[in-house]
């Protein structure tokens, strides 16, 4: 499989304080890749890095194949949507779109047409840019990004201050740009109930270091379902279930609660085992592990 994006323990300090420390990066062809972090924790200096915004203290980009005094070349290749455009009040969407093409040395002007009709603002006629609702304004922006026919799009936050329908549209979006024309995506959003949906890959980074790079599958799995049992004594309970399953996987948490991350089937059998062993159940709840949750955990131990 071919890589799109490669980086090797790529650094940048800012005086001294390392924003991005040793992020080694390997994005395939096709993957929508999602990359996770707080705010701070690194990912808009890693996308202005790939996008030659921002010069790394250390390190390697390779974009494409291409690295060092050829990676302008990797760039041309991958649309990127990283801070709002500055796009013009008093101009429409085709305007803008114009601006940027003559500005960026697009040479197809039907190229314009194109991507207003993907991102569903063909229609939009003299409607001025000022006139745009938050989602319009968005989707103008990924029209921009794909403006040169890109093979790949780095999206920091596109779904940033839209509400519930805006955002469904541009999850459909990505994800027909990805099965229809073949697009590698990465993306960031503090919304990770969206990134779920849409991504194959999970990237998480915190204090700009990688701590974790897993697949979609990887991901469901270790965000199964979960038994938490709320008991009256948590040693003793401890002690129990340890005993009897050897290979039961167990944490203590706040509140007298007990979280059981295997044995799902058999919470019933927990429940009896505990109470013949003098331990009192006050209540046992299944239930699923968010991104969310998963991601603190990784996080913040």
């Amino acid at each position: 499989m071919s890589k799109v994006i490669k980086t090797v323990n790529l650094d940048k300090t800012y005086k001294e304080v390392k924003a991005i420390d040793s992020v080694n990066l390997d994005i395939n062809s096709g993957d929508i890749c999602a990359l996770i972090g707080k705010n701070g924790a690194g990912k808009s200096t890693l996308f202005k890095m790939l996008s030659g915004q921002v010069l790394p203290t250390n390190g390697e980009i390779e974009l494409f194949g291409f690295s060092k005094n050829e990676l302008s070349k990797g760039r041309q290749r991958i649309g990127f949507m990283i801070e709002e455009p500055a796009f013009i009040d008093n101009f429409t969407a085709k305007q803008n779109l114009e601006y940027f093409r003559i500005q960026r040395g697009v040479v197809e002007k039907k190229r314009i047409d194109e991507v207003l009709d993907i991102v569903d603002l063909k229609n939009t006629g003299k409607k001025k840019f000022k006139q745009f609702s938050m989602g319009m304004k968005q989707r103008l922006g990924l029209a921009l990004a794909l403006l040169a026919s890109p093979d790949c799009l780095v999206l920091d936050e596109p779904t940033n201050g839209l509400d519930a329908e805006g955002i469904n549209e541009i999850r459909r979006l990505m994800l027909r740009l990805n099965e229809e024309e073949g697009l590698t995506i990465l993306i960031s959003s503090h919304i990770l109930s969206e990134l779920q949906l849409v991504s194959n890959r999970f990237i998480f980074i915190n204090k700009g270091k990688i701590v974790e790079d897993i697949s979609k599958k990887e991901l469901d799995e270790k965000c199964r379902k979960q038994i938490k049992i709320q008991v009256n004594n948590p040693s003793k309970a401890l002690q129990s279930l340890e005993e009897s399953f050897t290979d039961i996987i167990l944490t203590v948490l706040d509140g007298d609660w007990i979280r059981v991350e295997n044995h799902l089937e058999e919470s019933a059998s927990l429940n009896q085992l505990l109470m013949k062993n003098g331990v009192e159940v006050k209540e046992i709840a299944v239930e699923n592990v968010s991104l969310e949750d998963y991601f603190l955990k990784l996080v913040e131990g």
